[in-house]
């Protein structure tokens, strides 16, 4: 998927928020880890942070998440995500539904909200889930 751009109000070239969640999405779908990370170097801050409920302390920057999500499908075969609404915006803040199915039939679904740094990456996903 090709990333769109828009410019800030100094006329700079920045990816939209909606492309960088869509390349987020990406690399949840991402099975080659060299692939995974070159997508978060992409678009996650590198300090960025992801933070859920199993995680509380949350991982820090593009590496510890390329792993995260790279342990998230050896503990879960099969593991897809889907958005299941689109990034609703507000300024630099964000957020959306998706929906997980696994191989054995597990399926779950959550919100994730989203804050983007000042160059346009993501700087911290707050995931939760639903009941």
């Amino acid at each position: 998927m090709s990333q769109e751009n828009v410019n800030d109000e100094r006329g700079r070239s920045m990816t939209s928020p909606v492309a960088t969640v869509h390349r987020y999405d990406e690399a949840w779908a991402c099975a080659e880890e060299r692939d995974r990370l070159a997508i978060l170097e992409e678009i996650w801050a590198a300090d960025g942070l992801y933070v859920d409920p199993d995680i509380p302390e949350g991982v820090r920057g593009p590496d510890a998440l390329a792993a995260f999500i790279g342990q998230s499908f050896e503990e879960m075969p099969g593991l897809a995500i889907t958005a299941a609404s689109e990034l609703a915006v507000l300024g630099d803040r964000g957020w959306y539904r998706w929906h997980a199915t696994t191989n054995d039939g597990q399926s779950f679904s959550g919100i994730d909200f989203v804050e983007f740094g000042p160059d346009g990456r993501i700087a911290r996903v707050s995931n939760f889930y639903d009941e």
